[in-house]
């Protein structure tokens, strides 16, 4: 009995071994030329940007050809000029051509001795073709060949590098990334000119083939972070990758959280920062908006203008931007827990001032605050989808008119009003646009609990908060470290922001392998510090 599902089971095995043999030798080109192209024809559905460009050449005898190529994908000045022109032998070239390739393999002689292009490759079945041909790719068919010939010849429209919209800074370069990928990594490579920056290619998605570039610089960055981060994205098999959120969300640890435990940014040096430190980049085709793992909540809140100011000024405005945090999350909340559950805290001034403002107010604390902060969210989405100046313009003329008529109409006490516009202020400070999100949603929820429980209820919450933050890793990284777990050498780069010549290395947290990244003294007063250096100072002032 043994002995019989043996059998049957190499049959079965055997079987499934021809079927795949099968459709491998179905995948592959034919020799005849009019069936390679009928098959890609009726593949790719006789769609009309899809050119098919017979032609003849003279290499040694007439021989038919054809060109494949997307219209609007492919460059028709390269096509022309480089495959076209090259393929046209005069009279000398043809002699030359019968004299010495005529008996070499004549693909192989066309892409090394013809063709003037700097990418080409030969390839032997269907989806290699296809594949390259709807990526903006030339395939080159011959008659009596089955091989073909891939020529690079992408040239398609799109939009140069601008400045970032969202993270525009002061002092700091305006280079942001674009919608193209190689024009992406081609920035990462301009901003670090180091051999051991890698850059992987993989392609994702069953129907986009969306190109994902994965970037990371060996020596310093974590082989089991950059492994990690290859099998999430390999691991996922969805049919189209539109834009790099597709990504965030399906390689993420805390799927769950509203907090982001990926960071995006289409700043060009903040990824270059960011790989100096040991992280790693996933770039994505059709978006300018690059993915950096792992990452903290505290780099949330860092801008890339930090590190181009002096160290006291990124000092002060990093610590107004965690003010800022706190405001646009508690301040609602907080002013509903005093003066429903809490008013003896109030100052008694004030307290009279603030009763003073709600004289005449039909609707309670909860009421006022909810309505204004919807009306701040539903001005704050207007805005964002009416063009630049005029999305401005709604946004500033509408919340003042909005909030100026509710206040006169007695609906709204000012003093409300006054909480909801620092409040709405105080979340336009987050760099991150994720975090400014997650500031949003939980607000809400806040100011509920405010109602019910007062401060006793914001104090509970606040405890979960901060135990769902401390529970949460971004590739095996803490989102509250170097708090927590302390890592004292890592503090000089949190709150505050010590000068560069204390950041001698970088953040532990990441793990890197090369911890160093300031190998020497910087400055005459630093080497004053050291008295192996004090030799040098002093020559160097008698110079």
């Amino acid at each position: 009995m043994r002995v019989k599902e043996l059998i049957k089971k190499r049959r079965t095995e055997k079987n499934k071994e021809d079927k795949n043999n099968k459709k491998e030798t179905w995948q592959e080109l034919s020799p005849e030329l009019a069936l390679n192209v009928k098959y890609l024809k009726d593949t790719l559905g006789q769609s009309d940007d899809v050119i098919f460009r017979e032609y003849t050449v003279q290499l040694g005898r007439p021989l038919q050809i054809m060109l494949i190529f997307i219209d609007g994908m492919s460059s028709k000045e390269i096509i022309n000029k480089y495959i076209l022109e090259a393929l046209t032998l005069d009279s000398d070239m043809k002699a030359e051509w019968e004299r010495k390739f005529g008996e070499e393999d004549l693909v192989l002689a066309v892409r090394d001795r013809l063709l003037t292009i700097d990418e080409v490759k030969v390839v032997t079945t269907y989806p290699e073709i296809m594949a390259a041909v709807l990526s903006g790719e030339t395939a080159i068919l011959f008659e009596g060949e089955a091989q073909a010939i891939i020529a690079n010849t992408r040239g398609w429209e799109h939009r140069g590098i601008d400045e970032p919209q969202t993270e525009s800074v002061v002092r700091g370069p305006r280079v942001g990334f674009n919608e193209v990928l190689k024009s992406n990594t081609a920035q990462i490579r301009r901003w670090i000119r180091d051999p051991n920056l890698r850059i992987k290619n993989l392609q994702l998605g069953t129907r986009t083939k969306t190109d994902i570039s994965i970037c990371y610089i060996h020596g310093i960055a974590n082989p089991k972070i950059v492994d990690e981060v290859k099998q999430r994205l390999e691991r996922i098999e969805i049919d189209g990758i539109l834009e790099s959120s597709y990504l965030e969300e399906m390689i993420e640890d805390s799927v769950l959280s509203v907090f982001p435990t990926v960071q995006s940014t289409e700043r060009a040096d903040r990824v270059a920062a960011g790989l100096l430190e040991g992280r790693v980049a996933i770039v994505t085709d059709n978006t300018p908006f690059v993915l950096l793992v792992p990452v903290t909540f505290w780099q949330l809140y860092y801008a890339a203008e930090d590190y181009y100011q002096r160290w006291p000024l990124a000092t002060l405005l990093r610590a107004i931007r965690f003010l800022a945090f706190f405001f646009s999350l508690y301040l609602p909340a907080l002013y509903i827990a005093l003066a429903s559950h809490s008013p003896e805290l109030i100052p008694f001034k004030l307290a009279v001032a603030i009763a003073g403002t709600r004289e005449g107010v039909p609707f309670p604390v909860f009421f006022e605050a909810l309505i204004m902060e919807v009306a701040i969210e539903i001005i704050r989405e207007a805005s964002a989808r009416l063009p630049g100046s005029l999305g401005q313009t709604i946004g500033i003329v509408g919340g003042f008119i909005l909030g100026d008529a509710a206040v006169r109409a007695g609906l709204i006490s000012p003093m409300i009003t006054i909480i909801v516009a620092l409040t709405a202020i105080s979340s336009f400070t987050a760099p991150s646009y994720a975090v400014a999100v997650s500031n949003r949603l939980l607000r809400f929820p806040l100011m509920v609990i405010a109602l019910i429980g007062g401060l006793y209820g914001l104090s509970i919450a606040s405890i979960f908060i901060i135990i769902h933050l401390a529970s949460i890793r971004s590739f095996g990284t803490p989102y509250l470290a170097p708090v927590t777990p302390f890592r004292a050498r890592d503090m000089k780069d949190t709150f505050f922001r010590v000068p560069w010549w204390a950041m001698a290395d970088r953040p532990g947290m990441y793990r890197p392998l090369d911890r160093m990244r300031l190998k020497g003294p910087a400055s005459w007063w630093s080497r004053l510090l050291n008295p192996s250096q004090r030799g040098e100072l002093k020559g160097g002032e008698g110079e």
